[in-house]
């Protein structure tokens, strides 16, 4: 599988992953505003900013930027490991805030993969707006 192939079926999983926070988040907080369940609200904003809007802002990032910017030199080992770090972040992060645990170590270790997989994507959408010019374009 060439990088673009990989990098297009990483794209759709963001995506995917993105719309299924989504659904989970929009389901919660109907349970919440009915009062069926009593649940902070934190666990769903957790679910509908990092877990849909993040992911779509990834996924979309890695489809326009090497349009846009005609380069090429996002690595796909990079993908792969912001979104595995991404999605663990928010995992802790919704388990802690769902069994409403208060382990700082757990946060922390949620924060610090979210946070890596943010620098992460900036570093591969950074090499790609600065990288060489891409065999694949006009």
């Amino acid at each position: 599988m060439d990088n673009v192939a990989a990098t297009s079926k990483m794209v759709r999983l963001y995506i995917a992953t993105g719309f299924l926070y989504f659904i989970i988040g929009t389901i919660l907080l109907a349970f919440s505003l009915s009062g069926a369940v009593a649940i902070s609200r934190d666990p769903i904003f957790i679910l509908l900013l990092y877990g849909f809007v993040t992911q779509l802002i990834f996924g979309v990032s890695y489809i326009f930027v090497p349009g846009v910017s005609r380069h090429g030199g996002a690595s796909y080992k990079a993908i792969i490991a912001e979104y595995i770090l991404l999605n663990a972040g928010i995992i802790v992060f919704e388990s802690v805030a769902l069994t409403g645990q208060k382990d700082v170590v757990l946060l922390l270790a949620g924060l610090a993969a979210l946070i890596i997989a943010v620098l992460m994507h900036a570093t591969n959408i950074l090499r790609t707006i600065i990288g060489r010019k891409s065999k694949n374009t006009v």
